[in-house]
């Protein structure tokens, strides 16, 4: 029985032949380029796919439906989530759209989503480049952090959890916080955050703006490696 409660998606439009796009979603040595660090697939209905991205992160199950050259579904061994990915022509190029059916419970599941949807997103920004502009950005992604758990706040980002030994927890940073700049850069959300953090340097210093209740408090925090490597 399904345990799918709701569903979430990204997209992208890459400008490249239907079939390549295809080839790049569907065979080893094409998701090998942009996405996976290694890829064991069996594409078929029945076939059961497994795919390492790096940085730790595995994952796996059936392939229940595929229509050729538009739709296929990756559905988890124990029907707790379902991957659909569709293709459809557009007038310059295919837009790929990856859509998430899965549980997701409480501030954890939310963070969880978004960590899931801001993923997605970075790796199909590097399928377009890769087959547009055969540039592999995947040593740029997931260098840096400050070690905490957070989630989309209508004033910025909301920390949920605050790593044991992480430069946030020396910085005194605390659940509950909410970022609202960083560096002087307004903070709207989950990515927000995400793209700020990633794009600074190892070991170099940020300035957080944290909102705890209704004090707007000032943070020097480190920046430093993200902690499970490539």
């Amino acid at each position: 029985m399904s345990k799918v409660e709701s569903s979430v998606k990204r997209d992208i439009v890459v400008h490249a032949p239907l079939k390549k796009v295809w080839d790049a979603l569907t065979k080893p040595e094409h998701l090998n380029r942009w996405y996976t660090k290694e890829a064991n697939i069996d594409f078929r209905v029945g076939g059961y796919g497994e795919m390492q991205h790096g940085w730790g992160v595995t994952s796996s199950g059936i392939y229940t439906e595929i229509e050729e050259l538009h739709r296929f579904v990756l559905e988890g061994k124990n029907g707790d989530f379902k991957t659909i990915t569709t293709l459809e022509e557009v007038d310059d190029g295919v837009c790929v759209t990856i859509e998430y059916q899965t549980a997701f419970h409480g501030e954890e599941g939310e963070s969880a989503k978004e960590n899931m949807l801001y993923g997605t997103y970075q790796f199909l920004k590097n399928l377009k480049s890769v087959y547009e502009s055969n540039r592999d950005n995947r040593s740029k992604m997931w260098r840096t952090s400050i070690g905490i758990m957070h989630r989309t706040h209508a004033s910025g980002s909301k920390v949920l959890k605050v790593g044991k030994t992480s430069a946030a927890r020396e910085a005194g940073i605390l659940a509950g916080d909410v970022i609202v700049a960083v560096d002087g850069e307004p903070v709207n959300g989950y990515d927000s955050l995400e793209n700020i953090i990633h794009s600074k340097e190892v070991n170099t210093e940020v300035q957080l703006i944290v909102k705890r209740d209704e004090e707007l408090l000032k943070k020097d925090c480190k920046i430093t490696s993200y902690p499970v490597p490539y």
